[in-house]
């Protein structure tokens, strides 16, 4: 099977809204152009969490060289200024946290949370 081919220059998508944030890293909606194909973009900003580059490089590489179904692969990473922007595909059903909320709004029985942290 053909990997399509994502564009590393930051002019090649549009940005849309902000749909996550973490401690060191925003996520958009984001169009790929080139590709008329809507992704996330992962947006982690080296000056403002005073990031180690050799470890946002390692995660990078490896959510690119990942290979497992449930674990979200990206396409591709560039740096943009000092950004490093991650692409990977948009998942519209929202954050695992959000349908975990939606699905489960009193939170899961302790028996549930037992046989989780078990395996």
């Amino acid at each position: 099977m053909d990997r399509k081919k994502y564009p590393i220059r930051a002019e090649d998508y549009e940005l849309f809204e902000e749909i996550g944030q973490g401690v060191s890293a925003c996520v958009y909606r984001a169009r790929c152009i080139p590709l008329n194909e809507v992704v996330a973009i992962k947006v982690i900003d080296f000056e403002k969490h005073n990031a180690d580059l050799n470890n946002i490089s390692r995660e990078a590489q490896t959510m690119i060289l990942v290979d497992h179904p449930n674990v979200l692969k990206a396409h591709c990473s560039f740096v943009n200024d000092h950004n490093l922007w991650v692409i990977m595909p948009y998942m519209g059903g929202g954050s695992c946290l959000h349908i975990l909320k939606a699905a489960y709004p009193d939170g899961f029985e302790e028996a549930i949370i037992a046989t989780i942290l078990r395996e």
